[in-house]
């Protein structure tokens, strides 16, 4: 796309800046902080709706186990080299391809050697357990979307249920030794 002089697809001071350009392996920071550089392209809706892409995919990143993991480490560890997979990990740096081109590494057919990369013993069926950058709903992925729900419904449910336990209760025994407290003053 480069090669056809779209204005919207990335070039390198997109990611690398302007000034002060460092080799990929000169900061570990910037491989910790590569995900927001590709969400500030991915996040934006206007430019993402010409194609077609999703801006959930940062979001669905983030909520995924790597995301979580990485957007914990860089808050307790912002100094520290991460082992954990972020976008370039398995979109490639140079390489990017569209995800249903035959060589981008995040095709289905590629994906397992993909995976492969961080874990080595990945079965044939390890792939299957990722969503990709999809949130799950009815259409897609339905039981996990279902589960889901009843998360969201049953946690504050059971938490406000236990609140208002907990305070019911603690009116009761208030009332209670107000109670005991007035019946002693009236037999003294």
């Amino acid at each position: 796309l480069i090669g056809e002089g779209n204005p919207d697809v990335p070039d390198c001071s997109t990611c690398h800046g302007n000034h002060d350009i460092k080799g990929p392996n000169s900061s570990d920071a910037f491989r910790l902080y590569s995900p927001l550089i590709c969400a500030e392209c991915h996040a934006n809706e206007a430019l993402m709706e010409k194609y077609d892409i999703s801006t959930h995919v940062f979001d669905t990143y983030v909520s995924d186990f790597h995301g979580t993991t990485v957007t914990v480490f860089e808050k307790i560890s912002p100094d520290q080299e991460t082992n954990k997979p972020v976008c370039i990990d398995c979109h490639g740096v140079h390489n990017m391809k569209k995800h249903d081109d035959p060589e981008s590494q995040v095709m289905k057919d590629n994906l397992l050697k993909t995976c492969q990369k961080c874990h080595p013993d990945a079965s044939q069926n390890f792939p299957n357990s990722w969503l990709g950058h999809y949130e799950p709903s009815l259409d897609k992925y339905p039981l996990l979307y279902f589960v889901n729900l009843f998360y969201f419904i049953v946690i504050p449910v059971t938490i406000g249920g236990m609140i208002l336990f907990v305070l019911l209760d603690a009116q009761h025994r208030i009332r209670k030794k107000i109670s005991k407290n007035k019946s002693a003053e009236v037999k003294s």
